[in-house]
């Protein structure tokens, strides 16, 4: 229940703040999520790589009209159908790095001085 709160957040924060910041906003948001939401590590990077991936497929496709991923096959001699899915891929990979690094930073290991 936890990480699908986390993921509609990090869905939703992804695309009001891409709307007046730039497309690394994601890395941010992804950290910021992961470590107050104190997500394990395998959350920490799944959660925020799923949910950018699939918001940037679905505004790639709502937006492109497939300009953009036809001048983007072309310059990376790619199909045209697989450069939203890369560019997508790439986002995520770079919000779960992110997540996961938020994830990783909030983990307290137990010893016996903090309890």
């Amino acid at each position: 229940m936890k990480n699908s709160i986390l993921f509609v957040s990090i869905c939703v924060l992804t695309v009001v703040c891409s709307l007046v910041a730039p497309w690394w906003v994601i890395a941010p948001i992804s950290f910021t999520v992961a470590y107050l939401g104190k997500m394990k590590s395998s959350a920490g990077f799944g959660v925020p790589f799923l949910s950018v991936l699939i918001t940037w497929l679905i505004a790639i496709y709502l937006n492109d009209n497939g300009v953009v991923a036809e001048l983007m096959g072309k310059l990376l001699l790619l199909p045209n159908w697989s450069t939203p899915f890369l560019s997508a891929c790439l986002g995520g990979l770079v919000a779960g790095c992110f997540g996961l690094s938020g994830a990783l930073f909030s983990y307290r290991k137990k010893t016996w001085v903090n309890g």
